[in-house]
């Protein structure tokens, strides 16, 4: 039993052929179903693409704001600190007068 080189090969080739057939086919049905959508979306995409800048610089706002805020709360947070410390000094100097008061009463 002999086998030919030449009809081996022209039997992948048919095959490879074939399967590229189906392959462009297939491809080519994806790509008109994209056409098809795009077409059908054209003016959401536009008005998308129309208004995109618009929500660019309502975030680059939002950003500069949230920033500002940012900011506040910091200096809010330090003055609470040091409102906390004040607090300590005034209470301990009332301890001090309350005790003070009490000895003098106390005699």
């Amino acid at each position: 039993m002999y086998i030919d080189l030449y009809s081996v090969c022209l039997v992948l080739g048919a095959a490879a052929l074939i399967l590229l057939i189906m392959v462009l086919l297939k491809l080519f049905k994806l790509l008109s179903k994209v056409n098809s959508l795009m077409e059908r979306n054209e003016k959401n995409i536009d008005d998308v693409l129309v208004s995109l800048p618009k929500a660019t610089n309502n975030f680059l706002e939002l950003s500069d704001n949230l920033r500002d805020v940012g900011e506040v709360i910091t200096e809010t947070t330090a003055t609470a600190i040091e409102t906390k410390e004040h607090i300590e000094d005034y209470i301990s100097i009332f301890k001090d007068v309350f005790m003070i008061a009490k000895k003098v009463f106390k005699k």
